[in-house]
């Protein structure tokens, strides 16, 4: 045995030999959290910034040094964005779509997570492998000819434009193909034996199980789709069907000196997506973390 060998194993074998800085850091777990704590401050703050700016008066926001915390509350930005983007209608489109959007993409995504998952077929992996390549296409590759078709259907400056090309996802038929693997096969087999039929096991049994999943894509298709912004504007060409994103890019545009009303517009856009994340992040976590165990 080498000399070189024996003052590894020597090393390895008594833990206390490693640099003391480490078994100092080791030995302290505040630092762990404080680490975390100016993580999610840093990623809060900008958050915080467009909240605060969102109720200040224009006189209060340009005074320097600026403050976080608004002297006095001037709620007018609110009325004044409210009534000038028309939020009403355009909460309305956007959730509209979303919800229909979301809907689609995340049960078809179960529907074919579930055959590639549960069923054997020809061409099975090819298919799958093919899915998968269209993920890393970009979606401006195929924008101009999807925009014709959508011309050629007559479906232009429609909601269904916006909705249609959207109904699969490779992303969400990927997650919900190996969330099927974590499912035991006896399962289905035993609800096979009791004669239930195979659209019958997938929604009574296959999709309440997938309760952790479907949490999952339901917050992250919902906020991408919220944040849609290159289609519907492409798509969409008048404002009684314009979307959230796209007019709040035309107000910034057109109030940008005016940063109290901008922040307010912001603030109101980013509300459903953070009430959507607070409600399943819970169940987001659960996901990630069962997913790992399994």
């Amino acid at each position: 045995m080498t000399q070189s060998t024996t003052m590894r194993m020597a090393t390895a074998s008594h833990p206390a030999r490693r640099p003391a800085l480490v078994n100092w850091l080791q030995a302290q777990p505040w630092l762990n959290y404080l680490m975390l704590a100016l993580g999610a401050l840093l990623m809060v703050f900008p958050f915080l910034w467009m909240l605060s700016t969102s109720f200040k008066p224009r006189s209060e926001i340009m005074i320097f040094p600026p403050t976080l915390l608004p002297k006095s509350f001037a709620l007018e930005n609110y009325w004044n964005a409210f009534d000038q983007i028309h939020l009403a209608r355009l909460y309305w489109n956007t959730l509209y779509v979303t919800v229909l959007k979301t809907g689609l993409m995340i049960y078809t995504g179960a529907l074919l997570g579930y055959a590639f998952g549960k069923f054997h077929f020809w061409g099975q992996t090819p298919i799958f492998y093919f899915i998968l390549f269209t993920m890393i296409v970009p979606f401006e590759v195929y924008m101009i000819p999807l925009y014709q078709m959508m011309v050629f259907a007559q479906l232009g400056n429609t909601h269904t434009a916006l909705v249609l090309p959207h109904i699969f996802s490779a992303y969400a038929i990927f997650l919900f193909r190996q969330f099927m693997f974590t499912i035991p096969n006896d399962l289905i087999d035993a609800a096979r034996i009791d004669s239930a039929g195979e659209w019958y096991i997938f929604h009574r049994l296959i999709l309440p199980l997938c309760g952790p999943v479907l949490a999952t894509t339901v917050s992250f298709y919902f906020m991408w789709n919220w944040n849609d912004f290159l289609w519907p504007l492409i798509v969409i060409t008048t404002s009684a069907k314009a979307m959230l994103p796209v007019a709040l890019a035309g107000f910034v545009a057109e109030h940008g000196t005016d940063y109290g009303l901008v922040m307010a517009g912001a603030t109101m856009a980013v509300i459903p997506v953070l009430v959507v994340f607070l409600l399943l992040q819970r169940y987001v976590v659960q996901g990630i973390a069962l997913t790992g165990l399994k």
